[in-house]
């Protein structure tokens, strides 16, 4: 897989920015070179030679600037002026140079972040089931980030060639002799870089893992503090966390070692060259083969020459870091959706709510079936009620009917068109859910209930915040419906957050509603407001629901009973109770209970 190529389409999209920033980058290389001509002019200032043979030293003294016999040190200031002049243009060729290639860079990580999240939202369950948060977290923060830190390896790839080609031109002008010898250097510096550099993408993939490995162990105990309070296990989280920590610490260490070899190799190197040049150019000083203001301006241009190669060390290490980062970004936007759509999918129109599963199988895991041919309908209007043993498959069925996955055979159809035949967005639009674990987001609570309907104006808000019994107690909140929530709805009971979330299915109006055990965790008490709620919300919709409670079972229009992939049974309450099959025993093992819990707490 070829990252670097799919790196540069994304600087590509603002080639209009590093054209610019190349043209900077001139400049500024220009005024670098410019500035070893003058040392030549300031050496030649300070000989033995005589001045007046200078032409600026002529042209002052014709205009009366100073005398002859002051000629030397007049030539000493002006040069010594020009530095300073010569900088000025230098430094805002570099601010643009720099700046652009920052902000360039900068857009490239923004660009890449973004299409990380576009393409997570597409992502089926099945990858969020098998992922971590911390490590995908870890991946959109840090490796982003080290992608956005390459701007050093754009501004030196830019600026480094041009220096290099420039400085060597005017070397061999100098003295084709000494140039040769220089560049006899450059191979050899070629092979320690790319031999010292070789290692730093495996070593730069190690480190980031193993904070990823960091990520994900803080964001599992920042979300299981409470059992990890409860069990009293701090101190078994506490080295959890050192281990990785450490881990993460010895991975960081081994990438530093090799890093920080790279730059005094390189310098080592620099010093023997620049040891023999200056040798061999003062031996041809001294027998007349060169000047020795030409030899000072020849010195000037190795060290800006070898500064800008040693640079490349620089550059190929980050270079590594960045494809590694790159590697672990396209390991995410290459992950395929398992859910496609079909080109020619159909738009739902004149929903009445029919459901029918036609001999569905389902598999998580290739050769482990979790259903094992289902088949049932919901008819329009219908409250289905689904039961069985725990692990029996129910909330399969539920995430099938969304496609939230895909059957892997069999089929499930919405008035009369298989779902795998539908525009996702049309199937979805009639569908709303009513989870055990209420989501809310961050937000003000009208901006929750309006989630799924943005354009909601507020009348519509209250007007469904009321039938979901959630308005008294909105409006005794701080700020009324203007409230800002804390993370996942934090100072709201959990009956609340599941009327707001009733709430905002019944502002979508859908005519289909999955009802995943959306009372099995809160008390009696609540339970009687919320499930006042829940009767309104499925007045008129095709209602399937996973029940834990008794008394939703028992309201149910039919009960479709699952057991190890299969229905086993359906019917009424009634009807099941009397064929004494599985309902019956789970009404033995698990309603009767519920039913006695429930007139206790009455």
């Amino acid at each position: 897989m070829n990252y670097t190529r799919r790196l540069l389409k994304y600087l590509v999209a603002y080639k209009g920015r590093l054209i610019i920033a190349t043209i900077c980058g001139l400049f500024m290389t220009g005024c670098t070179l410019l500035m070893a001509q003058f040392t030549n002019w300031f050496l030649a200032a300070c000989s033995e030679k005589p001045v007046t043979d200078n032409i600026l030293v002529n042209f002052g003294i014709a205009h009366g600037w100073f005398s002859a016999s002051d000629a030397r040190m007049a030539l000493v200031w002006m040069v010594a002026s020009l530095f300073v002049l010569i900088y000025i243009p230098k430094g805002i060729f570099a601010y643009f140079n720099n700046y652009l290639i920052a902000s360039v860079t900068s857009r490239v990580g923004a660009d890449l972040r973004a299409d990380i999240y576009a393409h997570v939202q597409k992502l089926p369950l099945r990858f969020f089931h098998t992922s971590r948060i911390g490590d995908l977290m870890s991946r959109m923060s840090n490796d982003v980030f080290l992608i956005q830190n390459s701007s050093n390896v754009v501004i030196l790839a830019i600026e480094g060639p041009i220096t290099i080609l420039g400085g060597l031109g005017r070397m061999f002008w100098i003295s084709w002799q000494l140039a040769t010898l220089t560049i006899v250097f450059v191979p050899l510096m070629g092979v320690a870089i790319d031999r010292l550099t070789k290692r730093i993408r495996p070593l730069t993939t190690l480190t980031q893992e193993s904070l990823a490995d960091v990520n994900a162990t803080v964001e599992e105990s920042i979300t299981g503090i409470r059992i990890i309070k409860s069990f009293g296990t701090e101190a078994q989280e506490i080295n959890r966390f050192n281990l990785v920590n450490n881990r993460n610490l010895a991975a960081a260490l081994r990438f530093w070692r090799r890093n920080m070899l790279v730059h005094p190799t390189i310098e080592i190197m620099g010093g023997a060259a620049t040891a023999l040049i200056m040798s061999i150019g003062g031996w041809m000083v001294v027998n007349g083969l060169i000047s020795f203001p030409r030899l000072g301006e020849f010195i000037m241009l190795a060290f800006i020459v070898a500064s800008a190669s040693k640079q490349f060390g620089r550059i190929n290490v980050t270079y590594q870091q960045t494809i590694a980062a790159g590697a672990r970004i396209f390991e995410i936007i290459d992950t395929e959706p398992e859910v496609s759509e079909s080109p020619s999918g159909v738009a739902l129109k004149d929903v009445k709510g029919l459901i029918e599963f036609k001999d569905v199988r389902f598999e998580y895991v290739e050769g482990e079936p979790v259903l094992d041919g289902i088949s049932f309908a919901i008819n329009p209007g219908e409250v289905v009620a689904l039961v069985g043993p725990s692990g029996a498959g129910k909330s399969t069925v539920a995430d099938l009917i969304p496609r939230f996955y895909d059957v892997t055979g069999g089929s499930i159809s919405v008035e009369g068109h298989d779902i795998r035949d539908i525009k996702l967005i049309s199937l979805r639009e009639q569908i709303a859910m009513v989870q055990q674990e209420t989501i809310l987001f961050g937000g003000t609570i009208a901006q929750n209930i309006g989630y799924g309907k943005p354009s909601a104006t507020i009348e519509e808000i209250i007007e469904v915040a009321r039938a979901a019994n959630a308005h008294d107690f909105i409006i005794e909140s701080p700020n009324g419906y203007d409230t800002l929530l804390g993370e996942h709805g934090k100072g709201l009971s959990g009956g609340q957050q599941q009327r707001l979330s009733i709430a905002r299915a019944l502002l979508k109006n859908p005519k289909i509603l999955i009802l995943d055990e959306a009372t099995s965790s809160l008390d009696a008490a609540s339970e009687v407001v919320v499930q006042d709620a829940l009767d309104r919300l499925m007045k008129n919709r095709s209602t399937l629901v996973i029940a834990h409670r008794l008394s939703t079972v028992k309201n149910a229009d039919r009960i479709v009973v699952i057991d190890q992939g299969r229905v086993s049974e359906s019917g009424s309450f009634d009807e099941l109770m009397k064929l004494g099959g599985v309902f019956s025993q789970l009404y033995n093992t698990q309603f009767r209970f519920q039913e006695v819990a429930d007139v206790r707490a009455d």
